[in-house]
């Protein structure tokens, strides 16, 4: 760990998200940690060594360091080196895909991602046929946009586990040309027969990798990352790099089962390499999503009658996994985008739970379309929404189509949940969405895309106001991984991680919510980010 230097900053306008003082122009820190919050420059210095270092803010606007509280660090290393085809129609797809190739030796693999069938012709699922012509030999693997199905080439199903040629596996769907052949689109679990063929990355490349997507999250203002679903090659890649001093962001980490192997020592444990990398729980998935049109919905999806998606887990096999949580004291975070699965989780923790259960902050992530009565009943046992409303600002061009008018207006139902009593934590779930949290503010305060449509919002009664979108990125992400009065708030005791930005995220534009860039990211401290 670096070595701790005192300082003060003063000329700041610091937004504590502190109700007892809500503005503050001069901030103190001992040991990586805040003394002083407020505006008497002579208190504050009092608190310090004698050889503490001053940095004028000049006016500048301080927020508490960002927490996203669902992304995947690994994945968004890989993305920033991998192919990407966000937002391109179907030819310019192939011509990418074609051009990658072609800098590519015979046989090597070809990653790519983010591609999206809604932005295809007639907005149908794509074939095998397609990658084939500009990729005859290198198997090819693209990531559809929501990372929950594939599109490949033949070369890459040849490679595959040959059970792709066989049933659907559950939990996925082989997507079938018309004489019965998989067509190259795989969704689910059945994404697994070609990815387990792919090669992996060594010790060497997964920390190059990390480390990439860590300093892009720095950047954007984020101080700590909740990793949903952590490898146990990932997690002991995270610790070597904190040990060095090379990972400067904290690392929270929700363990994905099927990435793990040593269940007899999983507990809960937080507060190691000073607060720096905490193994909070379990991530489950009960569904997949609305894109891909797999999210587990109790009625047919409205664009593909007779669908209603499919369920990841069968009741017993998520009992068994809750029951493993509580008795290890593990937090839980179960993907759930469809009412069907929000409905089966509540149920299994209710039941697991018991009536007498305590305190847990178990979380429902994505928490997408819900019914009133599981809303209901997840807020009463205090399960806690785990939102990621920068993925709104996709979703509003298909979710109408995938659920009907009616249904609809029971999804991203955000505002609903804080009138409830309820409260929320935000993150990007990137690579899926951009990781930059001021995107997300923008997206919660006015229900738009970046291009300002629709102009009357998305469902705009369940806008957040800016101090509940800044709270679902600070204090309430704090609050949800028991981390109260040391993280999200700028607070005496509190741990030293803040962003200064450049411009007042409370008095600008809304339209300047999404552009607003980080200047300084301060991590115990510590500047570790600092734009040119």
């Amino acid at each position: 760990m670096t070595t701790q230097i005192d300082r003060l900053w003063r000329g700041a306008r610091a937004y504590a998200m502190s109700q007892d003082r809500p503005v503050a122009s001069v901030l103190a820190a001992h040991g990586g940690t805040l003394v002083y919050v407020g505006d008497d420059i002579s208190r504050a210095s009092s608190l310090l060594s004698p050889n503490y270092e001053t940095i004028d803010l000049q006016g500048l606007t301080v927020i508490p360091g960002l927490i996203d509280s669902h992304a995947h660090t690994l994945h968004e290393g890989l993305r920033l080196g991998q192919l990407d085809l966000k937002g391109l129609n179907f030819d310019e797809t192939l011509k990418a895909v074609a051009k990658a190739v072609s800098n590519l030796p015979p046989g090597a693999w070809l990653h790519g991602r983010a591609w999206d069938h809604n932005l295809f012709p007639n907005q149908k699922w794509p074939d095998k046929q397609a990658l084939d012509a500009v990729s005859p030999l290198n198997p090819v693997i693209l990531d559809r946009i929501d990372k929950h199905s594939l599109w490949v080439n033949s070369r890459a199903l040849e490679l595959a586990d040959p059970s792709v040629y066989g049933p659907d596996p559950e939990g996925g769907e082989i997507v079938r040309s018309a004489d019965g052949s998989p067509s190259g689109v795989l969704i689910g679990r059945a994404m697994f027969l070609v990815l387990a063929k792919a090669p992996a990355l060594d010790g060497q490349d997964l920390g190059t990798t990390l480390l990439l997507a860590a300093n892009e999250f720095l950047s954007f203002g984020l101080t700590t990352v909740v990793d949903a679903a952590t490898g146990e090659a990932e997690l002991n890649a995270i610790e070597r790099l904190i040990a060095k001093g090379e990972l400067k962001i904290r690392y929270r980490a929700y363990v994905h089962p099927q990435r793990w192997t040593r269940w007899g020592d999983l507990t809960r444990v937080d507060g190691l390499y000073d607060d720096r990398l905490a193994i909070d729980g379990l991530k489950l998935f009960s569904d997949g999503s609305l894109g891909s049109q797999s999210a587990w919905l109790l009625d047919d999806y409205a664009d593909r009658p007779g669908h209603r998606g499919a369920k990841s887990l069968d009741d017993q096999t998520l009992e068994k996994s809750l029951i493993y949580a509580r008795d290890h004291g593990l937090q839980v975070a179960i993907h759930v985008i469809g009412d069907a699965a929000v409905a089966q989780a509540v149920s299994v923790m209710a039941k697991v739970l018991g009536p007498g259960w305590t305190d847990r902050r178990w979380r429902l992530e994505h928490f997408q379309v819900v019914a009133p009565e599981d809303r209901d009943r997840a807020l009463a046992m205090g399960l806690i929404p785990s939102i990621q409303s920068v993925g709104l600002m996709t979703d509003i061009a298909m979710a109408e189509s995938r659920l009907g008018s009616k249904r609809l207006k029971r999804a991203y139902a955000w505002r609903d949940i804080l009138d409830r009593g309820g409260y929320i934590i935000n993150g990007s779930d990137c690579p899926v969405e951009s990781p930059n949290p001021f995107e997300g503010i923008y997206a919660a305060v006015t229900r738009r895309d970046l291009q300002g449509w629709p102009i009357e919002g998305f469902l705009p009664e369940q806008r957040l106001t800016r101090w509940e979108a800044l709270a679902s990125y600070t204090v309430w992400g704090a609050k949800a991984a028991f981390k109260s009065g040391r993280l999200g708030q700028l607070i005496p005791g509190a741990l030293a991680d803040f962003v200064v930005i450049d411009r007042d995220i409370m008095d600008c534009s809304v339209r300047e919510i999404a552009k607003i860039k980080a200047l300084k990211t301060i991590v115990a401290g510590e500047t570790v980010y600092e734009a040119s």
